[in-house]
């Protein structure tokens, strides 16, 4: 969360205190849009959801007896920000900045559930088309944490310590690819639509939540013609 709120903070103060240029790039000429060169800035935050699953594990009881085999799966729920520095020309731009999210899926047996955080170096490319809706590609290179609470039976409801009951915390290096798009709604503000797959890089974990999530967010921009 430290890194979500980070990268929040930072595409605020980015956004709100840079100039809008737009009036200097329209007295320039045509020229100035095909020339390859910084472009401005652009972030946000947005929500996303998602269905995802891990292996199976398997949980042992305190003194070694085996109480079952698990799997985390079943619809994810967070919320993430992220900064870019756009460069390039008025119609293709390579924008490279960074990002954090934060999500979490409940599982069965309740309530068990698994949060997992990640963040890191972003970069994509987007089309601005003439029309309202740009599409867009990219990867997310990075580092998270995944962070397991493993409820085998039991109850939360009371005081009562439960005797199969788990906590698995390990961090992992993210490599997630995407797609989307970008729809203007006006010269400064857009909704985004994405769609990513997280993909553990360290190693094979069993209980490594993976799967397709979906975003929608509002981006905002100080971008130049």
């Amino acid at each position: 969360m430290r890194l979500l709120t980070t990268v929040a903070l930072l595409a605020a103060t980015m956004i709100l205190s840079c100039p809008d240029l737009s009036a200097r790039d329209r007295a320039s000429g045509s020229d100035r849009k095909q020339e390859f060169r910084f472009r401005g800035y652009v972030g946000g935050m947005m929500l996303h959801t998602g269905y995802i699953r891990s292996g199976e594990f398997t949980v042992a009881g305190p003194a070694g007896e085996t109480v079952g085999a698990m799997q985390i799966k079943g619809a994810a729920f967070g919320i993430g920000g992220q900064v870019k520095f756009a460069f390039g020309t008025a119609t293709d731009m390579i924008r490279i900045g960074s990002e954090g999210h934060s999500t979490n899926v409940s599982y069965s047996p309740s309530p068990s559930y698994a949060h997992t955080g990640w963040g890191g170096l972003i970069i994509d490319y987007i089309h601005r088309t003439r029309g309202r809706v740009h599409p867009y590609a990219g990867v997310t290179v990075g580092g998270g944490a995944v962070k397991n609470h493993i409820m085998a039976d039991g109850s939360s409801s009371d005081f009562i310590s439960e005797p199969h009951m788990a906590f698995r915390k390990y961090a992992f290096m993210a490599v997630a690819p995407f797609a989307g798009v970008e729809i203007s709604l006006t010269p400064k503000l857009s909704l985004m639509f994405k769609a990513d797959w997280i993909l553990n890089a360290t190693g094979t974990q069993s209980d490594f939540p993976g799967g397709p999530r979906l975003y929608i967010g509002i981006m905002f921009n100080r971008l130049q013609n």
